[in-house]
């Protein structure tokens, strides 16, 4: 395999045409799955359903198949993929994308014949998640008239459809229910084996001349045909050149506000933006950012996941930032409680977190200072307005707190943060760093955009004692950096990447901020760290690992896992931008979790991945945190203030 990077941006890898070259992409409606040979591996409605279990393009020259080990190479950007190879005389283009908005997905095979005229032939195939349609039903309506449509939807023997018009070909079919598979081709194509109610293969062809090209396109779409995520194939294959022209647009604009230098920096920005954007969806009055492609079962926009994303969003989009506060504070509760996420109901997705009301008023503070839009305190949502649901969370979370001023995590088994495979219980530094930038975030709010210096210094004095108690009682001298958390007969005094913000938000002073960076360089960047054994792979979340196994759970459970000293890479890019403001050199936490996941074959930005166990989810709305650091260089991002 080889690995190199275009001029525009494309991530480009060359290799044998059996093997897969994966690639998420997602747009408002679905997201998708390219498999490097002209496949469609993954196709998912949002909110719905998954539509494949499997898909098997078989190419055919002049009736021999093609050789199954040529060379091909394969370019990846933003909402596209496209795949070159040449075999029996013939150069195959196969180009694979999204529009920005249709449910539907399109495909370009380009076939050129270099030294004779070619009869090309392509029969595609593939099987479908039933189950995962059956278990949205269940999921959202279990009633007897569920059941019912179920089981009439095996039986029902129901009518498939070819049309030919125009030299083009129409297939419709009817899966089970209101699940449709439909397809348009551009040419002459036949359904050939059915199930049930639709062809769940078919085969299109025709014939080259020597020395030229004709272009075979097909667009597939599939759901349900009775709400807005509908669309005609036979509108989309009209319309295919206007979106390949939108995909193309798209990608484009996916540029960085600061000068980048290089190929690599460049496809690395682009890549980290577009799942940013991808993940932004509109269902009605939910306008957010899901967390990445796996979090669209129901559809829901994190509070922690959605903070660290907009950072990326905000110099370029910041409308959507605006759109995903109002989302969220339509998940806070009447007594002020932030759920981990917020569902497209407004329904809450696992309530009352620690973190969640912190990363609200963060949110909101961030996107004041940098906007200047001011408005948005004043706009309409279910607790009154934004400003009072920012108020509304905070003093909840004063009511968890001690005479130190910092928040108890309350209960033995709490796991009620970001680190949710863990049992942090009472002070978790993280939690406290969040809250006290919340109470300053607030402090500042009131005293610039009220003029109300009375209520601005109540949030301003309990800021000052959350920050004297974290300092006071959560560092460690001797270590060099603050503990991960302490109750009264145990203190996890590991090294955890999340205690970074404490250095992002001034919180730690210029010497222990110092200490913290270098410890976590000799300590987190497994380069520097020959004791933790696992190779040069990237950034630990901790180290050394857990100690007290009563508080570690599933994936957490294991050394170099999930939250046990696995790499995310929002925090080591987090991490990255510390040091960047620090004036040390942040390359390797920025881009070493990328090279390394590309060396994989992973070519989105991943949620978590180890070097000894199985990775995370791929197009992972917060691993755009990269993105957020090359967009603001001069490392003062956190410390600008809020003015008029």
């Amino acid at each position: 395999m080889s690995l190199n990077f275009g001029l525009r941006g494309e991530i480009i890898v060359n290799k044998k045409f059996h093997e897969k070259v994966c690639y998420d992409v997602a747009n408002n409606l679905i997201s998708a799955q390219f498999d490097g040979r002209g496949g469609i591996s993954k196709y998912a409605v949002m909110n719905k359903f998954s539509v494949f279990t499997a898909f098997y393009p078989l190419y055919t020259i002049n009736g021999k198949p093609i050789e199954y080990v040529a060379d091909k190479k394969v370019e990846m950007l933003g909402k596209k993929q496209i795949t070159t190879f040449s075999e029996k005389g013939a150069e195959i283009v196969v180009t694979q994308f999204l529009d920005t908005k249709h449910n539907c997905i399109y495909v370009e095979n380009k076939v050129t014949a270099r030294d004779e005229d070619i009869d090309f032939d392509l029969v595609t195939n593939f099987g479908v998640n039933y189950e995962s349609y059956v278990q949205q039903l269940l999921a959202n309506r279990l009633s007897a008239g569920t059941i019912s449509k179920i089981i009439g939807g095996l039986l029902k023997k129901k009518k498939k459809s070819v049309e030919e018009h125009n030299g083009c070909t129409y297939i419709r079919g009817e899966v089970m229910g209101d699940f449709y598979i439909d397809i348009a081709v551009n040419t002459k194509a036949v359904g050939l084996e059915s199930e049930r109610g639709f062809y769940n293969q078919f085969q299109l062809c025709g014939k080259v001349a020597k020395g030229e090209s004709k272009k075979f396109r097909y667009v597939i779409g599939a759901g349900t045909r009775t709400d807005f995520t509908f669309f005609d194939v036979k509108i989309a294959l009209r319309n295919f050149d206007n979106a390949l022209v939108d995909c193309n647009d798209y990608a484009n604009n996916l540029k960085c506000p600061a000068p980048i230098e290089g190929d690599f920096l460049n496809a690395y920005y682009k890549s980290l933006l577009n799942a940013s954007l991808s993940n932004y969806k509109e269902l009605g009055k939910f306008k957010g950012f899901l967390a990445g492609i796996v979090y669209q079962f129901p559809a829901r926009t994190y509070y922690r996941d959605a903070y660290w994303t907009v950072l990326s969003v905000l110099p370029v989009r910041p409308e959507l930032v605006r759109n995903e506060i109002i989302t969220l504070a339509g998940g806070i509760s009447k007594k002020g409680e932030c759920p981990s996420a917020v569902k497209f109901n407004f329904k809450n997705y696992w309530g009352d977190h620690y973190d969640s009301p912190s990363f609200f008023v963060l949110m909101l503070y961030d996107y004041l200072v940098h906007t200047k839009d001011f408005s948005i305190l004043e706009e309409k949502v279910k607790s009154g307005k934004v400003i009072h649901s920012a108020k509304l969370v905070l003093n909840r979370l004063m009511k968890e707190t001690d005479e130190t001023g910092l928040l108890v995590k309350g209960g033995e088994y709490n796991r009620r943060d970001w680190c949710d495979n863990v049992f942090r219980s009472k002070y978790v530094t993280y939690d406290e760093a969040l809250y006290a930038r919340a109470l300053y975030a607030m402090s500042e709010i009131y005293r610039v955009c009220y003029n109300d210096e009375a209520k601005s210094k109540e949030y301003a004095d309990k800021y000052e004692k959350v920050v004297k108690s974290i300092n006071d009682l959560l560092w460690d001298e001797e270590k060099g950096w603050y503990v991960n958390y302490k109750s009264e007969d145990f203190v996890e005094d590991n090294l955890s990447i999340d205690t970074v913000v404490t250095v992002l938000f001034g919180i730690a002073s210029e010497e222990r901020a110092q200490r913290i960076l270098e410890n976590m360089q000799s300590l987190l960047e497994s380069k520097n760290n020959t004791e933790q054994g696992a190779g040069d792979f990237g950034t630990l979340s901790v180290y050394p690992f857990y100690k007290n196994t009563k508080d570690i759970v599933q994936k957490s459970s294991l050394p170099y896992y999930y939250h046990n000293g696995g790499d995310w890479p929002y925090l080591s890019c987090v991490y990255a931008y510390a040091k960047l403001m620090h004036k040390m050199d942040y390359t390797y936490p920025l881009t070493r979790w990328f090279e390394y996941n590309l060396e994989k074959g992973n070519y989105t930005p991943i949620e978590f991945f180890s070097p000894l166990h199985p990775d995370g989810s791929m197009l992972q709305a917060w691993s755009s945190t990269g993105a957020f650091v090359l967009s603001y260089p001069n490392g003062d991002f956190f410390t600008k203030k809020l003015e008029k």
